[in-house]
């Protein structure tokens, strides 16, 4: 061991003795005595540096040093926020350090006086009769005497040269440069090795069973023991749950959903998933799912029982995900990830074989080819060509379709079916043929329902039998306008009935809107013109998108950047200014959300989200039946996100930056409200401006 630089005593030494035996605080090790001793110094001083040198480790700082009374049990400066308010730190660590073989002399050099820190034989006992026989305990003395030191603290440290390095490595303060300790939440540390749990860079404690190392802000100082050596159980998981669950670091999910998957199990203080509500890291998992999965389908069996299922579907190629979680954590998991259970398979793969067994009408008999014609002609001289969309005859098959009765009408589809063995009878098919044009009636004018006991429903049935009665009044004749010349080879026609081009009625057919397209066509109509052009904008591109990544449907899509079909739905069927429902949401408010869904489309966010947002504006968060103002501020959360809206579209440059000032003024109230809407033309602009750059 080298030679202390103090290793003379001057002499006016002298000692005090504690009576602390010197095998108290058995599990301290030299390392935690000399991480506690680092720890101190760095309460005083963030500024504290330590070194090693010529076999000498040196801890030195620049605070207020160690008062007198700091030599006492019980006495410290520290707040009663801070560990070690209680003076016994820096003693139990001199006391280790004393005992131990590897720890040489050991030399505290503060203000006004110095110490060190010996074992000698204690008399305390030597006057106190006793029957035991055996050496006096030793106890901890300090040696101590006066100096001219005016500042801060040095304690020197004679140890081996690995001690001094793995102690460093315990403190982040000394082998993090830069390092700064974590203010709101624990940081994740995923470069270390994992288990190790530190408190203002400080490290505490290890845990092997954890995937990752936890830094924890100095508020946990007040959950840790007298000794900084544990911090209370439920606090540790509070401090752990709430990092990993505001963390969007791809890294830090990779990490936890590839232990969640493949082993070894998560420890409950790392089963965060449940616990996940930032919209930011709930798109983090959904682009873990991309990268690793991509457009297969991927399924999971989250109650653990339809075994047979989920060979079936690994049969068919199909990814099937378990993981070490309990059931309820494990769908939380799958939540996040965007993947569906097992039985949501077994029915999608069902749906690949039709319920509806659809018949082709050359494989119908000619008289019931004849009866379904002349009942389809009989209805369209009535109510039109258009009347009745495409016509199918399905198969009537209890084990099979879900329909049980002799007719059905499909509005996504337009389609109107007729069971086959309604067709036996003329007067029966004429019924069935009426009732489900009633449907279609319904269904297409608009009404919330066209189910058989709704109030459209009806409405359409009174009306066409109005029209029925009207028709018997009127002088002109009405001829059948189409029959099929096949179905009727050989057969005299009905009389007035004629042959028509089945193509005329196929093209006419086709021509006609979808229910849907009605609908929406109607509700654009109603919505102000920034919804409306930023609708028609995000359905070119969600079908540019559809196509070029082969993607079903609109919902698959935005699910891909943890949007469910709702949001996709207030884009593009927009509602009018100021709608509100008593279930779901009818506007984005969040930037963030916005963003998603335009980078998913390839659309400028900013423009995105105020061609959505800025109808809503002066309105949002507003009390009910208040006139809507241009000339009111936005109120929270809107206001929040504007600048971040700004900044982007100054960003953008050229038009889009031109129209920055006119929006902000918008945000602020400083525009004028005009019921025409010309109030939002700074909006309009930038839709425009969208348009041209992504519409040839």
């Amino acid at each position: 061991m080298p030679t202390h630089a103090h290793q003379t005593l001057p002499d006016d030494v002298r000692e005090i003795s504690y009576p602390i035996a010197d095998d108290y605080v058995k599990d301290w090790t030299a390392e935690r005595a000399l991480v506690e001793l680092i720890a101190n110094a760095l309460d005083e001083d963030p500024h504290a540096s330590v070194t090693w040198e010529q076999g000498i480790l040196t801890i030195e700082d620049q605070g207020p040093g160690i008062p007198r009374t700091g030599l006492l049990l019980g006495v410290s400066r520290k707040s009663d926020q801070q560990i070690g308010q209680f003076g016994e730190g820096k003693k139990l660590a001199a006391l280790v350090l004393a005992r131990d073989p590897k720890i040489g002399l050991v030399q505290f050099d503060t203000v006004g006086y110095s110490f060190r820190p010996i074992l000698k034989d204690s008399t305390y006992l030597a006057e106190v009769p006793s029957a035991d026989d055996t050496a006096p305990p030793r106890v901890l003395h300090y040696q101590y005497w006066t100096t001219n030191r005016s500042r801060g603290t040095r304690i020197s440290i004679e140890c081996p040269q690995p001690l001094a390095e793995d102690t460093i490595g315990r403190v982040r303060y000394l082998a993090a440069p830069g390092y700064r300790p974590p203010q709101d939440r624990a940081e994740i540390i995923l470069d270390e090795e994992p288990g190790r749990i530190y408190v203002g860079g400080i490290l505490v404690s290890q845990d092997k069973r954890l995937a990752a190392s936890y830094d924890l802000p100095l508020t946990a100082k007040g959950e840790q023991n007298r000794d900084r050596t544990i911090v209370d159980g439920a606090a540790l998981e509070t401090h752990i749950r709430k990092a990993l669950a505001a963390s969007a670091d791809p890294e830090v999910i990779t990490r936890f959903v590839d232990r969640a998957l493949n082993g070894p199990r998560l420890s409950a203080a790392e089963t965060y998933f449940g616990e996940v509500t930032d919209f930011p890291v709930r798109r983090a998992f959904r682009e873990y799912a991309d990268r690793n999965w991509g457009a297969d389908d991927v399924y999971h069996n989250g109650a653990g029982t339809a075994v047979e299922d989920e060979l079936h579907l690994q049969g068919r190629g199909v990814t099937c995900l378990t993981s070490k979680l309990n059931q309820d954590m494990h769908r939380m998991l799958m939540s996040l990830l965007g993947v569906k259970p097992v039985h949501e398979a077994v029915t999608h793969h069902a749906r690949q074989y039709p319920r509806t067994q659809w018949i082709k009408l050359d494989d119908v008999s000619i008289d019931r080819r004849r009866t379904l014609d002349l009942a389809c002609a009989v209805f369209r001289s009535a109510f039109g060509l258009d009347a009745l969309g495409e016509v199918r005859v399905y198969r009537e098959d209890e084990g099979s379709t879900r329909y049980c009765t002799s007719g059905i009408y499909q509005p996504a589809n337009d389609v109107t079916g007729l069971k086959e063995s309604t067709l036996d009878d003329l007067n029966t098919t004429l019924r069935v043929v009426f009732h489900e044009g009633g449907h279609r009636r319904a269904a297409r004018e608009g009404h919330l329902t066209s189910s058989d006991r709704s109030e459209g429903f009806e409405f359409a049935m009174h009306d066409m039998g109005g029209h029925l009665l009207h028709l018997l009044i009127t002088p002109a004749p009405h001829r059948l306008p189409l029959l099929d010349p096949v179905a009727w080879h050989g057969t005299s026609l009905p009389d007035g009935g004629y042959l028509a081009d089945p193509a005329d009625l196929k093209t006419r057919r086709n021509d006609q809107p979808t229910v849907t397209q009605v609908r929406k066509k109607k509700r654009r109509a109603e919505a102000p013109e920034p919804r409306s052009l930023l609708a028609e904008l995000a359905e070119h591109r969600m079908a540019l998108l559809l196509k070029e990544r082969g993607i079903r449907s609109a919902a698959a899509a935005v699910q891909s950047v943890a949007l469910n079909a709702a949001t996709w739905r207030v884009i593009a069927n927009p509602n009018p200014t100021g709608y509100r429902r008593a279930g779901g949401f009818t506007c984005i408010p969040d930037y963030r959300k916005a963003t998603a869904l335009a980078q998913l489309l390839g659309i400028h966010p900013p423009v995105l989200y105020l061609g959505h947002i800025a109808v809503e504006g002066p309105l949002y968060n507003v009390r009910p039946g208040t006139k809507p103002q241009a000339n009111r501020p936005w109120n929270k959360p809107l206001s929040t996100h504007i600048p971040q809206v700004l900044a982007d579209l100054r960003a953008l440059g050229g038009r889009y930056s031109a129209g920055a000032d006119p929006v902000e003024a918008l945000s602020h109230g400083r525009t004028a409200y005009d019921p025409d809407g010309m109030w939002l033309q700074p909006v309009i602009d930038l839709l425009h401006a969208e348009k041209d750059r992504l519409i040839p």
